[in-house]
């Protein structure tokens, strides 16, 4: 298939100012690396950038962006076509003379690896200067030095993550006024007791360690505002917890937890993340943490939410994805400032009328792959502030008729694979659209009045059952993808060349004989997949596609010569002929692959650049 398309500022002084400047930068940064992952990826830890500011490195943006990610989705269109396998089919045309550029990285420049005993200098500088920040990062570090007490008098931020750290010094007690320790990419199976005499600690980083329990110094650490134990071995959360009255920010994210304690106490509680772990059960007392705004749940094992959870009026970020919910609670429709409500991948088969109603800032809704067979019962009402919805994965047979007459904003529909036979009457309403994915359902026919999708550039019809295609289509003047991929089309309209903005067009798998000439009117066209179907011959139009770079012909058993004008195509970098007879071509050629059959269509024709 090929895809179309910190809270951080905390009640101390000695950093709040510098340290909230450089989160908002940080968080950005985050934000926009998240934002190339797509749904189904993987993008990079947070953890593994060095960061300017400590309390932007888990901040709630990064922490919400993708609940399936270990992320930040996103997002890929939600509307996907599909290619042949490119293991089967990639070729790569290079013509005479052209030398094929690699693309290389810049060389990576190494960071001097410092010794431990280069750690005691660099401590030794540290107090000469009077410096209140040392980063000792990235150093391979084995051991920190006992004399990191020296920097009792003025420290009060240490960097030591990435490095090869088991434990620490009983002498780190020494540092009282330390308020940022960042520990994370370390080896650590436990910390010291005397930790606990840095009662300033605001900030304690120790992602991706090997803990296989929460230190009990740290339920002794009464000032944190931000814990971060994420990807770790823990097991069990202790109900000391409730110790840590000042909690803002709390990642658990990537454990073994199976339940959490009492969170009533964490009254300043605005960020918890415990997704990726084997929660069955939330405690009914976390609707009293009134301070939360990011709810991180994804990827556990909860078969329900208490009634409590309506009670959290300042959620705006919820993430239930991956779960094995059958309902959720009606009180769920109190948080009203969520924007982004997504279930997806649940044992949901209905949703209380009342809760996406009342959900009137959702801007995207996403409850695919569960057991919908119809749409949620809240009527139109519903959708009046969505842009996004996705419904993909269900079982979905009908459309209701005037469902999104009040969905002015929505501009991205995915109903995928369902069960759908038609589509509503007044389908051409819909004008706000610009994503359409219609794939793998039952459609036997698309509606002339599709040319009223003004708006629409991506539209995904692949996997149904279409004979045809309107004439109308020629009215889809922004219509950038149309993917029509495994239906059972003859033909294609010849009105399909005033479809100027189209850059990728999927016809593969259906029965077409022959391409219309107007398939040289597109004049975008970058990628155009013909192949699984009955052509003869391919027009000689086709060398009007200045700007076709993927050309798939694979399996057209029929299709015995290439004109001579396909050489013309000068941005062509991707050809398959793979099963393909071209029996009017030496065989010789044939088999020496497409780069020789474009080197002998140009000496066949007035084409021949040598």
């Amino acid at each position: 298939r090929m895809a179309t398309g910190g809270p951080g500022a905390s009640s101390g002084s000695a950093v709040s100012a510098a340290a909230a400047a450089a989160a908002a930068a940080a968080a950005a940064a985050a934000a926009n690396q998240g934002d190339e992952a797509a749904s189904l990826g993987s993008p990079e830890d947070p953890s593994r950038s060095q960061c300017t500011s400590p309390f932007a490195v888990e901040d709630t943006h990064a922490l919400m962006q993708d609940f399936d990610q270990l992320s930040i989705t996103k997002k890929s269109s939600m509307c996907s076509g599909s290619s042949p396998d490119p293991k089967k089919t990639k070729v790569t045309v290079q013509r005479p003379g052209e030398v094929k550029a690699v693309m290389c990285g810049p060389v990576p420049v190494k960071k001097s690896k410092k010794t431990d005993q280069d750690a005691v200098k660099e401590i030794q500088r540290c107090r000469e200067d009077n410096d209140s920040r040392l980063d000792l990062s990235k150093c391979q570090i084995a051991a920190l030095p006992g004399c990191i007490k020296d920097l009792a008098a003025n420290l009060t931020e240490l960097y030591l993550y990435s490095n090869k750290l088991v434990s620490l010094p009983m002498e780190i007690g020494h540092l009282f006024g330390l308020e940022i320790l960042m520990l994370q990419e370390n080896s650590l199976t436990n910390l010291p007791d005397t930790l606990a005499s840095c009662s300033r600690l605001r900030l304690l980083d120790v992602r991706h360690n090997k803990l296989c329990e929460i230190p009990p110094v740290i339920f002794k650490l009464t000032s944190l505002t931000h814990l971060l134990l994420r990807f770790n071995r823990i097991r069990e959360v202790e109900d000391d917890l409730r110790q840590l009255t000042k909690l803002q920010i709390l990642s658990l994210r990537e454990n073994k937890i199976r339940s959490l304690p009492a969170l009533d106490s964490l009254q300043e509680l605005v960020t918890l993340d415990v997704s990726h772990n084997n929660l069955v059960e939330l405690p009914d007392n976390i609707g009293l943490c009134l301070q939360l705004t990011t709810l991180n749940l994804q990827h556990n094992e909860l078969k329900s939410l208490p009634e409590s959870i309506g009670c959290l009026r300042s959620l705006q970020h919820l993430g239930l994805r991956y779960n094995h919910l059958k309902q959720v609670p009606k009180s769920l429709a109190n948080c009203g400032l969520l924007d982004e409500f997504n279930l997806e991948g649940n044992n949901l088969e209905t949703l209380p009328d009342s809760v996406l109603m009342n959900l009137n800032r959702l801007t995207s809704i996403t409850l695919s792959r569960n057991y919908f067979k119809a749409f949620p019962g809240g009527g139109p009402q519903q959708f009046i502030s969505v842009q996004t919805l996705n419904l993909d994965h269900n079982q979905v047979n009908k459309i209701p008729f005037g469902i999104f007459s009040r969905a002015a904003s929505l501009t991205k529909l995915n109903m995928r694979d369902n069960l759908l036979t038609a589509l509503p009457p007044d389908f051409s309403s819909w004008t706000s659209l610009v994503e359409l994915n219609l794939g793998t359902n039952q459609l036997a026919r698309l509606p002339e009045d599709v040319e009223k999708l003004v708006q629409l550039e991506v539209l995904v019809l692949s996997n149904n059952q279409l004979k045809r295609l309107p004439s109308t289509i020629r009215n889809l003047a922004k219509l950038r993808v149309l993917d029509l991929e495994e239906n059972q089309l003859e033909a294609l309209p010849s009105e399909i060349g005033y479809v100027k903005s189209l850059q990728r067009l999927i016809v593969q798998s259906n029965r077409l004989q022959y391409l219309p000439r107007a398939i040289g009117m597109l004049s975008n066209l970058v990628y155009l997949a013909i192949g699984e179907n009955d052509l003869h011959s391919l027009p000689t139009e086709i060398g009007s596609l200045a700007k076709l770079e993927s050309l798939y012909l694979n399996d057209n058993v029929n299709l015995h010569n290439l004109p001579v004008e396909l050489a013309s195509c000068q941005s062509l970098q991707i050809m398959s002929i793979e099963n393909c007879p071209l029996s009017h071509i030496p065989a010789e050629i044939v088999a020496g692959g497409p780069s020789l059959v474009i080197q002998y269509l140009k000496i066949q024709g007035p084409y021949c650049q040598f």
